[in-house]
């Protein structure tokens, strides 16, 4: 299959090609940072229910598991770049940084994460974030 150089390499900036899109992106960026952290624990609770009941090996054996949890961790990470620097501040308990990095580690050396690493976050490190998120959201 052959690709438009056309598809590559857009000739005209986005905001001429696209009437609306500065708007559209300035919607975005300033969306209310509550919503990034109901994304985040959207994103975690979807990851506890596609590992839900798994060991390990079955983990490491199920790609489209596998994908599906570090595709939700890249969501994170993402969501955290857009909450307030006063509010991650205010909220010390929760690894605001970690989790921002898990995200670059898993887009940037997505063959090179280790499973194990990845499991073990899955079990051990996101459930108790659970509830420091939505004390983030209450308070």
């Amino acid at each position: 299959m052959r690709f438009s150089r056309r598809l590559c390499v857009p000739s005209d900036p986005p905001d001429r090609r696209h009437p609306g899109y500065q708007e559209r992106q300035a919607k975005l960026r300033f969306r209310d940072w509550r919503f990034r952290v109901r994304d985040i624990l959207a994103a975690l609770r979807a990851i506890a229910d596609y590992t839900d009941g798994m060991t390990l090996d079955e983990f490491v054996a199920d790609a489209r598991t596998m994908d599906a949890v570090v595709r939700n961790l890249m969501t994170m990470g993402e969501s955290i770049r857009w909450i307030p620097e006063p509010i991650l501040d205010a909220h010390p308990n929760i690894p605001w940084r970690t989790l921002r990095g898990m995200r670059n580690v898993v887009v940037h050396e997505y063959f090179g994460v280790d499973p194990g690493i990845l499991w073990e976050t899955v079990r051990s490190d996101l459930p108790p974030l659970e509830a420091d998120l939505e004390a983030v959201l209450a308070g």
